[in-house]
């Protein structure tokens, strides 16, 4: 291995710990200390890659952000409908909220810190604004209702999303999250598509989203 790629994947090491100490800990309770230590290297290998927990923070958020944005290439490169997409989009979200700490600390960490703006609320910033642009792209499609409103879906949508998170994190719900999620978009999706449309559609999510 090249020192290069060495000190690439210690960084991606370091990320990948902290997710796992902000998911189960919070970001104010997670010191460096902790993370250098669940990540076996020096203080000094750490302050080599990151300059204080709020870069790190914002590495988490980078780390989640491009998850996001290499799924949803798979799907525009794959799908037929858009709006078939943003149904796959959220499920994904579900899957990841069911078992990828560097998602879940990316919520986390927004929830604590989100009136200190960017880079804690980053991941928040693109999915909406990557289920925006989907709801463009369904609306030039044609998938949308008349007087159907983007805005206005993907507040919804986004809505819905956090809120599941939010019930499942604090243990209020219980069970299959994206069989809720699924339930949700059959209630959703008739103030969105024409009834002619709903079977063009699946609420479940399609086989771009892997079974759990």
């Amino acid at each position: 291995m090249t020192k290069q790629a060495r000190s690439e994947y210690t960084r991606l090491h370091l990320v990948r710990s902290a997710a796992e100490l902000f998911d189960r800990n919070g970001f104010a309770g997670a010191t460096l200390d902790d993370v250098s230590r669940a990540a076996g290297v020096t203080k000094g290998a750490f302050y080599f890659h990151f300059a204080s927990k709020k870069e790190l923070g914002g590495a988490i958020q980078a780390e989640a952000c491009g998850m996001l944005r290499s799924f949803v290439d798979k799907l525009t490169a794959t799908e037929a409908h858009a709006l078939q997409s943003l149904i796959d989009i959220t499920h994904m979200l579900a899957r990841w909220l069911d078992s990828e700490p560097v998602i879940r600390a990316s919520l986390r960490t927004a929830r604590e810190c989100g009136d200190r703006g960017r880079p804690f609320v980053d991941f928040y910033v693109e999915l909406l604004a990557t289920l925006e642009a989907t709801l463009l792209r369904a609306k030039r499609a044609g998938e949308l209702d008349d007087g159907v409103l983007v805005d206005v879906v993907s507040t919804l949508v986004i809505t819905v999303c956090v809120g599941i998170e939010v019930l499942w994190w604090a243990g209020i719900r219980r069970g299959n999250m994206r069989a809720g999620l699924g339930d949700m978009w059959s209630l959703m999706l008739p103030g969105i598509v024409s009834g002619d449309r709903l079977a063009e559609f699946h609420t479940e999510g399609s086989e771009a989203v892997s079974p759990d």
